[in-house]
């Protein structure tokens, strides 16, 4: 199967990246987040919905230059794309395509009334892709924070599901925000997406 297949030029998309960086896990927090919540705030892999005619590949890479700046080296092809359905089951697809491999592709079916999708019934995919970097990234544009974690503090967090900024950094996380962008201590932050799906891949 090729993954044109599934997701044509004409379906709803966007793109997300894995990213580590000294050990840590990368996420982002968008600033649209802090605006309908100062509770709970959601972070996800950095990335963003794809353009009219835009590969997915290209939308990966504009999405990370515009929201942590010039630092990622390239995509990597993963082991294996793992197709995280909306009902809440993962299968494993055996992809053909000679193009960088995505290592997940997740399937929305419900969507958040803060976004695009809003009130739609089409399903919408988020396909993320392995990538390197060069430096360490630096949150701009319409993305207030970056969080970095390690896979011991996405464990404590499917343990323990109110864990605030305070508990986090306090736990050795890692959080940092444009000068312009207040993350309270208090916030409860919340997996999504690739963080998500982390979390879920992680032993008991």
């Amino acid at each position: 199967m090729k993954l044109s297949d599934l997701i044509t030029p004409e379906t709803s998309a966007g793109t997300a990246l894995f990213l580590q960086w000294e050990g840590y896990h990368v996420f982002a927090i968008p600033q649209r987040e802090l605006q309908h919540s100062e509770q709970q705030v959601r972070f996800f892999g950095v990335g963003g919905k794809r353009q009219a005619q835009e590969s997915l590949i290209d939308c990966a890479l504009r999405e990370g230059r515009e929201e942590i700046g010039a630092v990622i080296t390239q995509l990597d092809s993963a082991a294996q794309t793992f197709f995280f359905k909306a009902d809440g089951s993962i299968d494993l697809m055996n992809l053909s395509d000679d193009s960088v491999r995505p290592r997940l592709i997740l399937e929305k079916r419900i969507h958040s009334l803060h976004g695009s999708m809003a009130n739609r019934l089409a399903a919408y995919y988020l396909v993320a892709f392995n990538a390197s970097l060069s430096g360490k990234p630096i949150p701009s544009n319409e993305i207030a924070a970056i969080v970095y974690l390690k896979d011991f503090h996405l464990a404590l967090m499917r343990r323990l599901p109110n864990l605030t900024v305070s508990d986090l950094l306090a736990q050795g996380a890692q959080v940092e925000s444009q000068l312009n962008c207040r993350l309270a201590q208090s916030t409860v932050l919340v997996a999504h997406g690739t963080a998500k799906f982390l979390m879920r891949q992680l032993p008991p």
